[in-house]
């Protein structure tokens, strides 16, 4: 990697965010920065040696004009000069830019000179702060962009005021950017393109885009949408021709929606390639990670549009460029309004093919015999919350009733909160509330079930296969003889005493005979107290069955890729 790429990268994104004007300040720090923009037509320069008056004297330039200037320093108290500037530009809601030039992070408290906490000087008084990287491969590159676009979207964001970019170095020598590397990377630069609800002009714009592009809309987790958002997401997809894809915990359901979970378990990064979208739409929290990984392969291909509400970058598949803030509701209803006529439907059609190929091939007595079982079962207009990994992920491979309500705690993605946050939802709905659980995670949470307010409504299904199936998953897993031992923790424990301690009604199933006996009994309203049906099952056994559903459907798609 060329030595000042973070230079290169950060000149050319000033450039293309119309910054016009940059106060310097001298010092050894930001030599290839100074040098790169003194002969550069595109910025006006300005000398003033002292940190303190170099601020304000940029404050000045920025009210005048309306526009967003930069200030450039050396590392150490250089930069503590600033501080004042600053902090009248935060109250005068100034756009100044504050580039800090920095020594490597590594040598903090090291006893080198001029090596201070610079990232935290200006806490309280800027709107933003990042530091970048010490770029050393693409992801840096790529984590340099996003936190440069960050911080240059938050500079005029709802209301203009002040950002500090943090930019780490190592060593001084050789101080000129070489201009064929700054020339390569200003043709490289990624932009992240901010439109505010209320830009109309640039909703448009990106209206007509769609006219000549693939897109794909991936949807995240959900709560229960309203029906008017609902009705305006459904319009857009039948407009544009716009496959969907999403999984139940979207809670949503439309004509154009490709399920996902079984369609991208049978895609590798190699035959996904002729799905690769040029456009990329997506809203809710967190999604799958096999989508972010098979997309983000192509990302030099893609263009990913976040919907956000609270303005904030969501670059999940390293290829962003375009930023909506705004509501679903105002996203959709604006590309509705700006839609033309005679969409293409040869995309979705594509993925309808795909999706129409897969086929669940029989299963023996395991796990995800279990679900798909349990999966048909339960009531129309229930709740539904998944514990995380195997229960959710197994749950996805099955469509629910569109009026079941699902949940997973997948954000933060830990194994402590699944059951006590069912317990909430139970507690405030009179509805039918099931939750599908792992033992580990059970065990896990297991006082959760002790707490007080709990209902009739609880319907509890606990998996318990002796340990973490999880494990039996992962690619070459079985190679460690230990796998069962720490972590996979293989265990014989059975959570009927502390259930029926509880005064939980207690069901159970080892055999399929067992299972289609108990299920209709254990999803009935009919109980006068909370129950839980607790299966078992074999831990290696259902991690290898998982393994082999997914073969099987790479088996189901492999006629239409070659055909």
């Amino acid at each position: 990697m060329p030595r000042y790429i973070t230079n290169s990268i950060l000149i050319s994104l000033l450039a293309e965010y119309k910054v016009r004007h940059i106060v310097l300040s001298s010092g050894s720090r930001n030599i290839p920065f100074v040098s790169a923009v003194e002969t550069d037509e595109r910025f006006a320069c300005y000398s003033v040696v002292d940190e303190r008056n170099a601020a304000f004297f940029a404050l000045g330039i920025s009210q005048l004009l309306n526009e967003p200037v930069a200030i450039a320093c050396t590392s150490g108290t250089a930069a503590s000069n600033y501080l004042t500037g600053v902090t009248e530009a935060f109250y005068a809601h100034a756009p100044l830019i504050v580039l800090t030039f920095d020594r490597s992070p590594y040598l903090l408290n090291q006893i080198e000179t001029q090596k201070i906490d610079q990232p935290s000087i200006f806490q309280g008084a800027v709107k933003k702060s990042v530091q970048l990287p010490l770029i050393k491969d693409e992801d840096d590159i790529w984590y340099c962009q996003r936190l440069i676009n960050e911080a240059l979207i938050a500079l005029r964001q709802h209301r203009d005021g002040p950002v500090h970019i943090n930019i780490p170095l190592i060593g001084t020598q050789n101080t000129l950017v070489e201009e064929s590397v700054h020339k390569d990377i200003a043709e490289q630069v990624n932009v992240i393109d901010y439109i505010a609800q209320d830009d109309v002009s640039k909703f448009k714009k990106y209206a007509e885009m769609l006219r000549k592009k693939k897109a794909l809309l991936v949807m995240g987790q959900m709560g229960p949408l309203p029906e008017a958002d609902k009705a305006v997401i459904r319009k857009f997809c039948n407009l544009y021709h716009i496959p969907v894809l999403a999984d139940n915990l979207s809670n949503f359901r439309c004509d154009e929606m490709i399920f996902s979970e079984g369609v991208i378990k049978a895609l590798n990064s190699k035959t996904v390639s002729g799905y690769i979208p040029d456009v990329i739409i997506s809203f809710g929290a967190n999604f799958q990670e096999r989508i972010k990984d098979l997309f983000r392969e192509y990302r030099d291909k893609i263009s990913h549009w976040s919907i956000e509400p609270e303005g904030v970058v969501r670059d999940v598949f390293k290829c962003q460029n375009a930023l909506f803030e705004c509501s679903p509701h105002v996203f959709f209803s604006r590309m509705n309004d700006y839609a033309g006529e005679n969409y293409s439907s040869a995309y979705l059609d594509k993925w309808k093919t795909l999706k129409g190929a897969l086929a669940m091939p029989p299963m023996p007595f395991s796990s995800f015999y279990v679900v798909q079982e349990f999966s048909k079962m339960i009531p129309a207009d229930s709740i539904l919350h998944t514990a995380i990994l195997n229960a959710t992920r197994l749950t996805q491979f099955f469509e629910l009733d569109p009026s079941i309500t699902c949940f997973s705690n997948v954000n933060a993605f830990g194994i402590d909160g699944c059951l006590p946050t069912f317990m909430g939802h139970a507690a405030v709905t009179d509805r039918l509330a099931f939750l599908l659980i792992g033992d580990l995670s059970f065990f896990y949470g297991m006082n959760a079930a002790a707490i007080k307010h709990r209902k009739n409504n609880i319907r509890i299904l606990v998996l318990n296969n002796g340990g973490g199936a999880e494990f039996h998953i992962m690619p070459d897993s079985n190679a460690i003889p230990t796998i069962d031992w720490h972590i996979g923790c293989a265990h014989e424990m059975s959570v009927k005493g502390w259930i029926e301690s509880m005064g939980y009604e207690y069901m159970t199933a080892e055999n399929k005979e067992e299972l289609k006996a108990v299920l209709p009994e254990f999803v009935s309203a009919k109980h006068d107290r909370p129950v839980v049906l607790e299966v078992f099952t074999k831990m290696k056994e259902d991690g290898e069955l998982t393994l082999s559903v997914y073969r099987a459907l790479e088996k189901c798609i492999m006629p239409i890729l070659e055909g």
